[in-house]
């Protein structure tokens, strides 16, 4: 039979070898934990590397889309040939004529006279289709009975006008047609104005200065003019071709002007090229016969006294256009990401 301090002593030693297990339980349990723990970690650390591989591949993505898309519109100007409302004028209710005044009852029936011979006599052409090349010249030789006008047209100028132009040009619209208008300011009268308005207008068929193509141009404002003495409007140089247009916005079509003296006009006027040397001197003959009427109330103040008929419009050289490339898509995130804040 065991003495009471054999028993302490197996006591003792039971508690030591339970206190030794327990550690070595404790012990797995932290190494357990740990290695749950590095996994955990290292699973983080993937999933985050993953994460941000991804997020640069689609900002790369993104980036490689508009540069695509920056290269095409480089050489690709985008542009909208949107029909026109010409056939829905509304000529002025013969009620409103009965109550203006009698000078101003002359001009709405001229104004109905005219609104009436443009749809009557409305012509309407095709439109250039899609978008149109920023680069190159044409030079187009304008006939009329009243001597040769040159022209170089510019697309860098106005790349969505000048195509429209130049389309224009090669379906004759323009051939057997009037010049409609002309202006001319008196240059002591243009000083004390700061600036006058010489141009003479032409494109449309019907010769009412109310007609057009069937389509209109949007807008392309030239940003090198130098301003106006006014501060409102921009010199448009003697020499230039522009193309005339309403008052809304995008209302261009067939209609141009061709600026003979220095003219001060609202930046608005797409310009599409230069008139030559030749060209000058015809318009230089054309003004200097004047127009119907001296009298500035009279509607016949703003036309030739002498019919100015373009016989016929041609190109007589162009620089080459290539073939479009196919156009680049943008995605939805793509575009979100170009587009402005």
């Amino acid at each position: 039979m065991s003495t009471n301090e054999e028993r302490r002593a197996e006591a003792r030693q039971r508690l030591r070898d339970e206190l030794a297990a327990q550690k070595k339980r404790e012990k797995r349990t932290t190494m357990t934990l740990v290695a749950v723990a590095s996994v955990i970690v290292l699973g983080l650390v993937a999933t985050g590397v993953t994460m941000k591989v991804r997020e640069n591949m689609h900002e790369n993505q993104i980036a490689a889309e508009q540069e695509a898309m920056d290269a095409y519109l480089a050489d690709w100007a985008e542009c909208d040939y949107a029909p026109s409302a010409d056939d829905q004028m509304e000529p002025i209710p013969q009620e409103q004529i009965d109550q203006a005044d009698e000078a101003t009852r002359k001009q709405y029936e001229d104004l109905n006279d005219k609104i009436e011979i443009a749809k009557k006599e409305k012509v309407s052409a095709d439109p250039p289709e899609g978008d149109q090349y920023r680069h190159g010249t044409a030079d187009v030789d304008i006939t009329t009975n009243s001597g040769d006008i040159d022209l170089t047209l510019d697309r860098a100028k106005a790349p969505c006008n000048t195509a429209s132009l130049l389309g224009l040009v090669d379906q004759k619209y323009f051939d057997d047609t009037i010049c409609h208008r002309l202006t001319k300011t008196d240059p002591d009268q243009a000083a004390a104005m700061g600036g006058g308005l010489s141009v003479l207008q032409c494109g449309d068929p019907t010769g009412t200065g109310l007609g057009g193509p069937g389509y209109n141009v949007q807008d392309e404002p030239p940003t090198d003019l130098e301003p106006g003495a006014d501060g409102q409007t921009a010199v448009y140089p003697r020499g230039t071709v522009a193309m005339a247009k309403g008052q809304a916005p995008n209302s261009a079509g067939s209609q141009f002007f061709l600026v003979y003296e220095d003219s001060n006009l609202p930046p608005e006027y797409s310009v599409v090229g230069s008139i030559g040397e030749e060209g000058l001197k015809t318009l230089d003959k054309i003004a200097d016969q004047g127009t119907k009427s001296d009298d500035t109330q009279n509607p016949d103040s703003e036309v030739p006294k002498k019919e100015v008929k373009i016989e016929k419009a041609v190109i007589s050289d162009e620089e080459e256009v290539p073939a479009k490339p196919e156009k680049p898509e943008l995605s939805e995130e793509a575009k979100m990401a170009e587009a402005p804040a």
